[in-house]
């Protein structure tokens, strides 16, 4: 009986260490990759400890070396050429793995709950993407339009992997992407002419929470109640509502792949606790700029847009777009595109991505790459009361505003209240001595005006733009919750 045992013991061993004899590589790091051009990126892994591992970079066939730990675990930094490629890397411990057809150019996180994680082929249930077929059919594989997704997962603790591959710019792999990534990673692309890598990690209904860890969660809301991390079946029934478990399956295993910049998409789970957002928003920032230590990472989201929720008229959303504007001149380096014109009362998950991907686009190209694009949408300035009327300013707007395109009704969303703090739809007009700058607002019945609103609702649209056609941003002149 002990020879036996012995044996066990014996084939045990020799199986696993059979087992980690050879190099593993993260599910990041893979043929078809895009690395972040002229950066200090970093290539990992595992491999048995303490054995030296080498690196060989097609760009400029140089070789490099270092050691795994004592837990196996290895990580090189390097710097990466000027856009270009393919390339082609060659890990080795004395066997070798090649990682084929590997690009640099720019490469771009891109995250949030279900707008942003709808695909180019549009959801099951019948919701689609506008102009989807014109873009999955012309996907050409030659083009240098790389993406990775990550599967759904979750952990109440930290994870240093996740389940994913990078996929060439081929109908199939768009049909599967995020289309707001997707079209986002388009026109970069098409206007840098580089190549354009996106890691899209996204949860369907997550709220903000589940993107941050426990430790900047207790820093900025101490009274953050973490005890269902101890109660697996509880925290498995919602885990895109359970704070720290996506950022632990979805964030941390990237953490040290070199990205240009972050675009998010979400905040419709937030509108019960709008308050909050603006520092869980800041929260969530600074710790994945610490992440990928990257301080100053450019950080670009979406203002949810219009949608019913509990009733057409009602005000929840129109707090969190509120919140969500705040956030943007709160972050250091942000910025928010503005979605008011392009909702669906009908659907949450609107089918104008297109539209959402090239303004998100807009800001990278114009703050990040520097640009001659204008990208900021006009927003509330100030007002003044003028003969029972409002008038009120924007700023971003140097050409005026105007109704949209083809428009000539009169002009949609301005509410208008006295000293009773009752809003009634008022009567807007541009004005054309102040260069369009300005719009005039008023009703009948309200001789001293006192506030305005505009598309302050859950389902209220919008179609005041620039000159570039970009939509004038929900406000209220008051704080009347």
């Amino acid at each position: 009986m002990k020879t036996k045992v012995l044996l066990l013991l014996l084939f045990s061993a020799i199986f696993i260490s059979g087992a980690n004899c050879e190099i593993r590589l993260p599910a990041v790091i893979g043929d078809h990759m895009v690395l972040q051009q002229k950066a200090k990126t970093n290539l990992w892994g595992w491999a048995d400890a303490g054995k030296e591992v080498s690196i060989r970079c097609s760009w400029n066939n140089k070789t490099y070396t270092t050691k795994a730990g004592d837990d196996g675990k290895w990580i090189l930094a390097l710097n990466t050429p000027s856009a270009g490629g393919p390339y082609e890397i060659v890990i080795s411990d004395g066997k070798e793995l090649k990682i084929n057809n590997v690009m640099t150019g720019e490469v771009w996180l891109c995250s949030g709950q279900s707008n942003m994680e709808m695909p180019v082929s549009g959801f099951g249930n019948g919701e689609y993407v506008a102009q989807a077929q014109e873009f999955v059919t012309r996907a050409c594989p030659s083009r240098p339009l790389r993406m990775i997704q990550l599967e759904k997962g979750y952990s109440a603790t930290p994870l240093d992997d996740c389940k994913a591959e990078w996929m060439t710019h081929n109908p199939e792999s768009v049909g599967r992407i995020s289309a707001t990534a997707y079209f986002f990673a388009d026109y970069v692309q098409k206007t840098l002419n580089v190549p354009v890598g996106i890691i899209v990690t996204s949860w369907g209904g997550s709220n903000i929470e589940t993107w941050i860890d426990e430790p900047a969660l207790k820093k900025a809301f101490p009274d953050t109640d973490f005890s269902i991390l101890k109660n697996e079946d509880e925290y498995k029934k919602r885990p895109n509502q359970t704070p720290t478990l996506l950022f632990n399956a979805m964030i941390m295993p990237l953490k040290n792949y070199a990205v240009k910049g972050v675009i998010w998409y979400q905040g419709e789970s937030n509108i019960g606790n709008y308050r909050k957002y603006p520092a869980m928003q800041k929260a969530m920032v600074e710790l994945w700029r610490g992440l990928f230590d990257n301080p100053d990472m450019p950080y670009y989201f979406t203002q949810i847009a219009p949608y019913r929720y509990s009733g057409v008229d009602n005000r929840e959303s129109a707090f969190l777009q509120e919140a969500q504007f705040r956030s943007m001149n709160e972050i250091e380096n942000s910025g928010m595109i503005v979605t008011v014109d392009i909702g669906d009362e009908m659907s949450i998950h609107p089918q104008k991505k297109r539209e959402v991907g090239e303004r998100l686009a807009y800001w990278a190209l114009g703050n990040t790459y520097g640009l001659p694009v204008k990208y900021k949408s006009p927003y509330y300035k100030s007002m003044e009361t003028e003969d029972g009327k409002i008038i009120v300013h924007f700023e971003e707007c140097d050409k005026g505003l105007h109704n949209g395109p083809g428009r000539t009704a009169p002009i949609v969303g301005f509410e208008i209240a006295g000293d009773d703090k009752v809003f009634h739809p008022a009567e807007a007009k541009i004005l054309g001595n102040k260069g369009g700058r300005a719009i005039e607002v008023s009703h009948p019945d309200i001789k001293n005006p006192v506030a305005v609103r505009y598309c302050f609702k859950n389902c209220q649209p919008g179609y005041l733009y620039s000159n570039y056609g970009l939509p004038l941003t929900p406000f209220r002149t008051d704080d009347w919750d």
